[in-house]
């Protein structure tokens, strides 16, 4: 039998942001690691998929930017 431990997913939040406003190929993009608490961090973090989720669509709402799951 499985662990249950080794069945919670972690995940990272990324935020993509276009300085120029456009999402054209050759554009240059920033991409911003997220924390729990919905501020930038230096290093990517691990965090469980519902507070991932959770900041990730606070983030969407808020129309900064492209927001990923990873």
């Amino acid at each position: 039998m499985a662990s249950s431990a080794l069945c919670c997913p972690v995940r990272q939040v990324l935020l993509h942001v276009y300085p120029s406003s456009s999402k054209a190929f050759a554009e240059p993009r920033v991409t911003v690691h997220i924390g729990r608490r919905g501020r930038p961090v230096q290093k990517p973090r691990l965090m469980p998929l519902l507070t991932a989720l959770s900041v990730a669509r606070k983030l969407r709402a808020a129309g900064v930017g492209t927001v990923s799951v990873l």
